[in-house]
């Protein structure tokens, strides 16, 4: 009995934790999960932009063609206010402010277990 526990930690224990770091860059194992969106739960947009120095939390940095900017992607931490049965989305930011996503959006999914612990303080609070 006890081999069988340590077994099943040895192999669905660093696959599960796999998939968790994995999902912070489209890996295309996480868009077989589903998504189940519904209001107030945290969500994370993928966010293309461009500066002459990209921030601290940017990632896939490239240069622009003549060297004066950088593109990078960033992830915005927000909040489902509503879904709409449309297929819109209307997710709050941490400004307040509201931004409507399509529900099929490639940029758009449901922040894993570890960000919603990492970045607690990112997400908005709804009332």
């Amino acid at each position: 009995m006890v081999l069988l526990v340590l077994l099943g930690l040895l192999v669905v224990g660093p696959g599960l934790i796999g998939l968790l770091f994995a999902a912070d860059h489209g890996f295309a194992a996480y868009r077989f999960l589903p998504r189940r969106l519904r209001p107030g739960v945290p969500i994370v947009y993928r966010v293309l932009e461009s500066s002459t120095h990209p921030d601290h939390d940017a990632y896939e940095i490239h240069p622009a063609e003549r060297g004066e900017f950088y593109y990078y992607l960033k992830n915005k931490y927000w909040r489902v206010e509503e879904v709409r049965p449309d297929g819109w989305i209307v997710a709050r930011t941490p400004l307040m402010e509201q931004q409507l996503l399509r529900r099929d959006d490639p940029n758009l999914r449901k922040a894993n277990l570890l960000e919603r612990l990492r970045y607690a303080a990112r997400f908005p609070y709804l009332a």
